[in-house]
């Protein structure tokens, strides 16, 4: 029974080999997930920008930029006299970036389709290149490393933050909680991607040439139920994806985010969700 378990997983594996596929629901779908996401890490985001001498005036991509969230931050940051570019390879992300943007007045951010391997934009032309939990969704990233270091002017700073899901925490434990995380690092394992990419994030900054990089870790620990939310919606908006892949059925799913709402609901339930690494380095 085990040989035959092991030799299914490797035929799922290479199936799915190279999938860059995204795991959750992009546009309106996913707004209220990675509102609450942005919630979350905006605090550690900002303080990290700020840090690397983001500052007005700035030309930045954001690569990667889902709904905008972080790219209309930026676009306030750099001001008239700058200028931001977001890339992501939804559409739907990129409807709702725009809208968002519209609603704040910002006319000094663009938004365009394009990938982490081939973003579009010219090259050495920025002096910030930024992404936020792009590079554990792919099964090349230090090729879009590459990519992002080669947008950057001479001396501009390429900046990255990406989680390790093997690193979290409920308390008072609860299996469900567990087995959320077991779930999505399985089919990141088997479509090739990276989930655990946060504890590995510096070297690749040094395989790709990127010697003077600085690190630094951080971990969300959310209390209240608002926040807590987003691990059981990232749970439901991956249901397809894990049934698919044949490694849960509907009535574990079903039971595991009931379980997980219980938890969230309960005040004196703590959750360390993924711990982020923080990498940036001058070209």
């Amino acid at each position: 029974m085990i040989a035959l378990q092991l030799l299914q997983m490797d035929i799922l594996k290479e199936k799915m080999k190279q999938d860059d596929r995204y795991t959750l629901a992009t546009g309106e779908l996913g707004a209220h997930r990675l509102s609450i996401l942005n919630k979350v890490h905006k605090p550690y985001t900002e303080f990290l920008l700020q840090r690397v001498g983001l500052e007005a005036g700035m030309v930045v991509a954001d690569i990667g930029c889902g709904t905008g969230n972080v790219s209309n931050w930026l676009a306030q940051q750099v001001g008239d006299n700058g200028s931001v570019f977001g890339v992501d390879i939804s559409a739907e992300q990129l409807e709702q970036a725009r809208k968002n943007a519209k609603v704040e007045g910002l006319s000094n951010v663009t938004f365009s389709l394009g990938s982490a391997y081939a973003t579009g934009l010219p090259l050495e032309s920025f002096d910030l290149v930024y992404c936020r939990f792009l590079l554990m969704h792919l099964t090349q990233p230090t090729d879009a490393l590459n990519q992002m270091q080669s947008l950057l002017k001479p001396g501009g700073i390429l900046v990255c933050e990406e989680a390790d899901f093997s690193c979290t925490f409920c308390d008072p434990p609860s299996r469900a909680y567990e087995r959320c995380f077991e779930l999505f690092m399985t089919i990141s394992d088997i479509r090739g991607q990276h989930f655990r990419l946060g504890a590995t994030l510096y070297r690749f900054f040094m395989d790709v040439g990127l010697a003077n990089s600085e690190v630094c870790l951080f971990q969300p620990v959310v209390l209240h139920q608002d926040n807590k939310r987003l691990i059981d919606l990232s749970l439901f908006e991956a249901v397809d994806a894990l049934i698919e892949a044949g490694i849960t059925t509907p009535q574990e799913i079903d039971q595991t985010i009931t379980q997980i709402r219980a938890l969230a609901a309960d005040e004196k339930t703590v959750f360390g969700i993924p711990r982020v690494t923080q990498v940036w380095a001058r070209k």
